[in-house]
């Protein structure tokens, strides 16, 4: 292959092979997500896993995005009050998570003004519970 370079009017030949590299870039971006929905969660899920691992990492991506959304961060005044309060802590001998749901015989406090949110001082850490589903929400 050559590669003719046009300077002016003149050109000029060039008998070296010309070599063409493809460079891919990939960004990531984190972003506050946390008044959005299941989803739009779900579809941004799909479009982080479909450009990472095709049309399965779409389907793994929109179900994770999917869970991710629906599990929507408590207002800060949820958190404030949770975090000020002052309650013995309750004894629990298994992980807490975000996203997992606490079992019956956790006793939850209510937060004033927000009835979709409970709350419970276990093992040292503040968790905030969706009142609906005893899903875990947040974790201070």
């Amino acid at each position: 292959m050559k590669l003719a370079i046009v300077l002016g009017a003149a050109a000029v030949a060039l008998s070296a092979p010309a070599y063409a590299q493809v460079v891919e870039e990939r960004t990531t971006v984190v972003r506050d997500r946390s008044g959005e929905s299941t989803a739009a969660g779900a579809l941004t899920g799909a479009a982080a896993g479909a450009a990472i691992g095709g049309p399965v990492g779409a389907a793994v991506g929109a179900v994770t995005g999917a869970a991710v959304g629906a599990i929507a961060a408590p207002p800060k005044e949820v958190r404030t009050y949770v975090t000020t309060q002052r309650v013995a802590p309750v004894a629990y001998n298994h992980e807490i998570i975000v996203g997992r749901p606490l079992p019956g015989e956790v006793t939850l406090l209510e937060v004033p003004s927000y009835p979709k949110y409970r709350w419970a001082y276990i093992n040292g850490q503040r968790v905030v519970i969706d009142a609906d589903t005893r899903t875990v929400v947040a974790i201070y």
